[in-house]
């Protein structure tokens, strides 16, 4: 396997923080980040880590004032360089890089269009730092999918109860996809060809008795659904991998007198032929976020509640390790959102 880093933040302990993958130890910690970093988009041309910020404090759907900036962090330095403005969106929740056009698009909540939810995607062009476009998606999204020609995007806009179809070229909005019950993190092939959209949103999940999960598929040439994947617990995430196998971010939780429990995640990993289990791995609480390696030996999932990062050898089919990222409630946060966006620096 490679030795590389990995990259995580806290985003309620406002960290980036750097692993040694061969031996599991943390070998930095960049301290007092702008409030509630949230994703992290590594460029391997430049060296340099896009850090989103979401809010002024606090976490979705209980915040303060949206973020306008975007960071910008020096992986060899390790050092905070550039927060580049949004304007006029705010809100930055998720970020993909376009190197073929060297644009970073960045999914914000709030800050485009006339609308009451007026979030939607903008570009940053990486020679100028200057947004150079904002489209608008009709509702705060919050993550989103990209072809691999950069032409099109798909967002998830939590529980709005639809995903938005974005014409990146002609900067526009141009069709909608009906998701009853919302949906979360998606996924999409290697190819572009299929987008993966877990559903419902873990909110709408906690509020129903017998929630019904499922993955929905999204030929992107039709932009219809076609195909509907039943599952037996709800995903906060699909991370497709190099070999095309759906990896998923699941939760956990029981119902009783006194709320709602969570209880520990896993990680399943999908065929992209039948979509049956390939294999299953434990995680700590919310997995929220999951990555892969780029030879498709590893995956991480960031589990945000507990505030650490499972480490899953995907050869040997067993967890490798799990990372302590930020363990612990900082005063005066609501909540402990310890562990979230993830990048590897080889």
């Amino acid at each position: 396997m490679a030795t590389n880093t990995l990259a995580v933040v806290s985003q309620s302990g406002e960290t980036l923080n750097f692993y040694d993958l061969t031996t599991g130890t943390k070998t930095g910690q960049i301290e007092k980040l702008r409030a509630e970093p949230h994703e992290l988009c590594y460029d391997s041309r430049s060296n340099l880590l896009y850090v989103t910020h979401a809010y002024e404090w606090g976490w979705y759907p209980q915040h303060g004032e949206f973020s306008k900036v975007i960071s910008v962090v020096d992986a060899q330095t390790r050092a905070l360089v550039e927060e580049i403005p949004t304007y006029p969106a705010s809100g930055a929740h998720y970020a993909i890089l376009d190197e073929a056009h060297d644009i970073l698009y960045a999914s914000c909540e709030n800050g485009i269009g006339d609308f009451h939810h007026s979030g939607g995607i903008i570009a940053i062009d990486l020679k100028t730092k200057k947004v150079i476009k904002a489209i608008p998606s009709e509702w705060k999204s919050h993550w989103f999918v990209m072809t691999p020609d950069g032409k099109r995007a798909y967002t998830c806009n939590k529980e709005a109860g639809f995903i938005s179809i974005i014409d990146l070229v002609n900067e526009k909005m141009v069709g909608k996809i009906d998701i009853p019950g919302g949906c979360e993190q998606p996924g999409i092939s290697q190819d572009g060809k299929y987008a993966y959209f877990p559903t419902p949103t873990i909110g709408f999940a906690l509020a129903q008795n017998s929630p019904e999960y499922a993955i929905k598929v999204i030929d992107t040439s039709s932009d219809q659904i076609v195909k509907s994947i039943p599952l037996d617990t709800g995903a906060l995430t699909i991370h497709v991998d190099k070999q095309d196998r759906l990896l998923l971010g699941q939760y956990c939780f029981e119902k009783n007198s006194s709320g709602v429990k969570h209880r520990n995640g896993r990680l399943l990993v999908l065929s992209p032929e039948d979509f049956k289990e390939i294999s299953s791995y434990p995680t700590d609480v919310c997995p929220l976020t999951v990555f892969s390696s780029p030879d498709g030996k590893r995956a991480f999932a960031a589990n945000i509640f507990s505030g650490t990062v499972t480490v899953v050898d995907l050869e040997d089919q067993k967890v490798e390790r799990t990372l302590d990222v930020d363990t612990v409630k900082p005063h005066g946060k609501g909540m402990l959102q310890g562990a979230h966006g993830l990048a590897l620096i080889p």
